[in-house]
């Protein structure tokens, strides 16, 4: 068979429809062990235990916050007899003090939760500010077994801020939340406040997993 007629052969209808059946079925089996190699090498997104669960819903996230970070910043602090997050929304890249933060604790016991509630009160001891009437603007009706503000006042390049950190309990839940608070833009009072709200009702609903 010389050249030409093998491609008038090949050109002929029939024959393509031939071809391209035969080389459907040889890409087959390429095909479906591809799918198989993807499979086995893949790894499933484990499932998170219970306490992970809580901790992840509890997290403040961005639609809690009355802004849209730029930038996020997470942690994963050493818990005894427990886990935690540590969550840092910030406004401004260049102003990393206009900022909300987050904790999130959960332990394994009510107990162990009580220590690490005291813990944290003894971090922010040096606050000046303590008690709701230190930022009375702040104050909501909250859900906590337990809770406790802290509060510093100061300037950053001549922005007056309260610098507020609330601690509370809820169950086996420990929450810490903060946050510089200025007198009329980027985090006032009323705005903080709600993102406290917020904080408390997520918490708060955490009891019915615990």
């Amino acid at each position: 068979m010389n050249l030409m007629n093998f491609v008038r052969k090949f050109g002929d209808p029939m024959k393509r429809s031939a071809w391209k059946t035969l080389g459907f079925v040889l890409m087959l089996p390429a095909v479906l062990l591809g799918i198989l190699w993807i499979t086995l090498t893949t790894k499933p997104t484990p499932a998170l235990m219970p306490d992970e669960a809580i901790l992840e819903a509890v997290l403040l996230e961005v639609d809690d916050l009355p802004w849209g970070p730029e930038a996020v910043d997470i942690e994963h602090p050493l818990v005894p007899n427990g886990i935690g997050k540590d969550i840092w929304y910030r406004l401004f890249r260049d102003r990393p003090w206009i900022n909300i933060s987050e904790g999130v604790y959960v332990y394994q016991t009510e107990t162990a939760a009580k220590q690490g509630y005291e813990s944290l009160l003894n971090e922010y001891a040096g606050f000046k500010l303590q008690g709701w009437e230190a930022m009375p603007q702040i104050v909501f009706l909250h859900h906590a077994d337990e809770m406790r503000p802290f509060c510093a006042e100061g300037y950053f390049d001549g922005q007056h801020h309260f610098a507020c950190e609330i601690v509370g309990r809820y169950g086996r839940v420990v929450i810490a939340v903060g946050g510089n608070i200025y007198d009329k833009r980027w985090l006032t009072a009323e705005q903080f406040r709600e993102v406290l709200t917020r904080a408390d009702q997520k918490a708060n609903q955490s009891r019915k997993d615990q």
